[in-house]
């Protein structure tokens, strides 16, 4: 009897050991180079936004759901907010924030929530309850908020193994990206409503979705090919320009592939995961070198603006997609496709400031001191969505007249997890040392042609 318990006991004991090393085996420990204090803390604080407002009631049906955006839209998340809460848990435990088994707790109750949600192909609504995942606001089915939700857990699984890597996949190979396509254009879809029963729109040109080839064209399961990335290279002929400046010439910038309209946070959401350091697509294009000189552009606007628009500044820039005095807008910089009016009417977005420090480092520490001392622009979770200080004496935009100075009252997810994400990258390349080591990422890569110089 006493043989038979103890031939039990090390059964047991061999299978929690195997466990254990199951569930590390993926682990990173990376080297944390030094960082600004006042940077290390709006990270602490976007890191804390996710931690905390999260679902973590594990006997609700919404366990793991990240918020759109602080305080207000009380209870409803967003699935990209979702994607980088769980691309920031190994932030979290690199930095001692949580511990490891906090996370892969967190990581792996998450996944089963999303591999019990309502999907159409693998495909997400944008907007879902908090509480119980079910659809709000009428919200369509997201291909570039899945996409940023799988590149999240995937990111997740990467690190944690074990049974979040096997989640992870699980989740991932089902996505059909080519029911997202249109097959007579290879173009991605914008939208799904399912009581319409239809796809509309189309993704034109280059933007955020650059991330969407690589997870189709990685795909085990629904492949896309290269036609799609092909096509998209192709739209983006003519959307090629320099910056320059009608003020000083050293602020000109050679000529990059830009926004739409002008947006940088489009030079921003993929690069937070793939490192396209040292890497050209196979038209030798640098999309890495791309953004960097969006982000210069940017910069050098914020200089020859400055006279006419309070919020521009040597320590103020960031034109994005945020709320502002008219509601939220794809706010932009030139040079833009779109015609028409200006689409910056004095608004600065922090976070579009915060995640350029890979490629501006001295300009956003210096950007992050000055946003400090405004007020109403920090709080719990650090810099909020936006703020808007209004024209100088003898310049006027009527878009914002009596409307000025604002202030965003929320901080918002996918905000919060770029600052993140982008602050990690350049404090120890964490994020793309785990997102580089996927296997479907470095296939999908392979599969399109880029190549390392």
């Amino acid at each position: 009897m006493k043989k038979i318990i103890l031939f039990v006991l090390l059964l047991t004991s061999i299978f929690i050991l195997t466990s254990c090393e199951t569930q590390t085996e993926n682990t990173y420990d990376p080297v944390k180079n030094e960082i600004d204090g006042l940077i290390l803390e709006e990270q602490y604080r976007s890191f804390m936004f996710f931690w905390e407002t999260s679902n973590r009631d594990p006997n609700s049906r919404g366990y793991g759901m990240s918020r759109d955006r602080f305080p207000n839209a009380e209870g409803v998340a967003s699935v990209a907010s979702v994607g980088f809460a769980l691309a920031g848990l190994p932030i979290g435990i690199t930095n001692d924030w949580i511990t490891y088994d906090e996370g892969y707790d967190h990581a792996s109750r998450t996944m089963d929530t999303l591999l019990n949600m309502t999907h159409y192909h693998g495909f997400f609504h944008h907007f879902v309850s908090m509480a119980t995942t079910e659809r709000v606001w009428n919200s369509e089915v997201s291909v570039i908020d899945t996409a940023l939700l799988m590149v999240g857990a995937l990111t997740a699984g990467q690190y944690f193994g074990g049974d979040v890597e096997e989640k992870a996949k699980e989740l991932y190979e089902r996505v059909d990206w080519n029911w997202y396509i249109n097959p007579q254009t290879n173009r991605y879809y914008m939208s799904y409503y399912p009581e319409d029963g239809f796809h509309t729109g189309r993704w034109y040109g280059f933007a955020e979705q650059l991330i969407m080839y690589v997870l189709g064209a990685g795909s085990p399961t629904h492949p896309t090919g290269t036609a799609s990335y092909s096509v998209m290279k192709y739209d983006m002929l003519g959307k090629n320009a320099p910056y320059i400046s009608e003020r000083d010439a050293s602020r000109n910038v050679e000529s990059y592939y830009y926004a739409p309209g002008g947006e940088l946070f489009i030079h921003q959401y993929s690069h937070a995961f793939i490192d396209f350091r040292n890497m050209l697509d196979p038209d030798g294009l640098d999309w890495y070198e791309n953004a960097r000189r969006a982000h210069q552009a940017q910069y050098s606007f914020a200089l020859d603006n400055q006279s006419n628009y309070r919020s521009l500044s040597a320590t103020s820039f960031g034109v994005s997609a945020s709320d502002g005095p008219n509601g939220y807008f794809a706010y932009g910089t030139p040079p833009y496709s779109h015609t028409g009016p200006s689409r910056f009417d004095g608004t600065v977005a922090p976070y579009a400031a915060i995640a350029s420090i890979v490629h501006l480092e001295t300009e956003t520490i210096n950007t992050a001191y000055y946003f400090k001392t405004l007020p109403n622009l920090w709080g719990s979770y650090g810099f909020r969505a936006s703020f808007n200080l209004g024209t100088h004496t003898g310049f006027t935009d009527t878009r914002i007249e009596g409307k000025t100075p604002y202030y965003s009252p929320d901080v918002i997810g996918i905000d919060k997890g770029i600052t993140l994400l982008m602050i990690e990258n350049y404090r120890s390349q964490l994020i793309w040392d785990i997102f580089m080591d996927v296997d479907y990422i470095q296939n999908g890569l392979t599969l399109l042609g880029f190549k390392n110089i």
